[in-house]
């Protein structure tokens, strides 16, 4: 971990890297909290959730006041990547169930290249790193989108929106005699994730990712920012979904169901019913899209906006390792399309 040592800066200007031991976590959070950037992705205590040891880490980027107090910070996300079972070096890369991250600060004037500058010169490769900034930083970035609802206009104005086809389906799925109920047990949602979408995902989902998530909802249920849904027929759930609720933004984090459960629209009737209840009030929706036609064409079907983000990558490593990295890939991959 001597890699992940703090460093004083040579110009005070300058983002500070701040090892995750050596944070002022309260101040971290305080910064966060209070900033325009804020989204529940940037806390301490999520990154903790989503970035565990020992092949997880993450350090944290800090500009100093006068006063040695946190003007602004950024998470830097952090993986040790692995050759040939070797514990390789600390790479820089998004976690999953953390669309984007930010430089989260009160000051307009905090410039964010000055932080994307500071994490390239210190960590040689970045095999991603998503960013919520109004402009991209460099030409070599990728452009992604979330899909969002403004909440506050009001359920009859948001309904409006919906294309004739989502409005159909949610009477389809009014007339199914779903029943809706809340819960904080994340199995059935796990459960019915493993059994109708866990094999259509490239390479398989590896156990400790379903780790990871449990232990994340566990965490955002202690805090009272989970929102767990399930839609049960003839006895059986047959969708579920939950949304992460915390400061004026809600968030679609995870979904899954069953085939009767596609066919008869309970995860149209599932999203409805939480826009229903907090439409009003300043609430922002966030569909927390992946970068995929059919899926973005669902979300945009509820009459949601594209809100942009950008991914960074970078590559400085020799060529003798960038060949190990690829061949490491190759055998993980293999093993993961033999496992599942």
């Amino acid at each position: 971990m001597s890699q992940l040592s703090s460093r004083q800066p040579a110009d005070p200007i300058m983002p500070t890297f701040v090892s995750r031991q050596q944070l002022d976590i309260a101040a971290w959070d305080a910064c966060v909290l209070e900033s325009p950037q804020r989204i529940v992705y940037g806390y301490s205590w999520y990154l903790d959730a989503v970035l565990p040891a020992p092949d997880w880490c993450w350090m944290g980027l800090v500009v100093y006041d006068e006063r040695g107090k946190y003007r602004a910070v950024m998470p830097v996300p952090l993986r040790r990547k692995q050759v040939f079972g070797i514990r390789h070096q600390w790479v820089v890369h998004q976690p999953f169930f953390c669309q984007f991250l930010s430089v989260f600060s009160l000051d307009t004037t905090i410039d964010p290249t000055l932080f994307l500058l500071v994490v390239q010169q210190r960590f040689r490769y970045g095999s991603s790193l998503s960013l919520n900034v109004s402009k991209p930083l460099s030409s070599e970035v990728r452009t992604l989108t979330t899909h969002v609802l403004d909440l506050s206009v009001g359920y009859d104005t948001v309904f409006s929106q919906y294309s004739s086809d989502r409005r159909l389906n949610l009477r389809r799925a009014e007339a199914a005699n779903w029943t809706v109920s809340d819960s904080s047990d994340l199995n059935p949602l796990l459960d019915l994730f493993r059994l109708n979408h866990a094999d259509a995902i490239r390479g398989g989902v590896a156990d400790w990712a379903y780790t990871i998530f449990a232990g994340l909802g566990d965490e955002l249920f202690r805090r009272g920012f989970g929102i767990l849904r399930y839609a049960t027929r003839d006895g059986r759930v047959e969708a579920g979904a939950l949304f992460v609720r915390e400061g004026n933004r809600i968030i679609y984090l995870f979904n899954a169901a069953s085939e009767t459960g596609r066919k008869k629209n309970a995860r149209t009737l599932l999203i409805d019913q939480v826009i229903r209840d907090y439409a009003g009030q300043k609430f922002v929706f966030d569909f927390e899209s992946p970068e995929k036609p059919s899926i973005a064409g669902f979300y945009e079907s509820f009459g949601s906006a594209r809100e942009p983000f950008y991914s960074f990558r970078w590559n400085r490593l020799t060529a003798f390792e960038r060949v190990l990295i690829r061949l490491s890939r190759l055998v993980t991959s293999k093993k993961g399309n033999t496992d599942a």
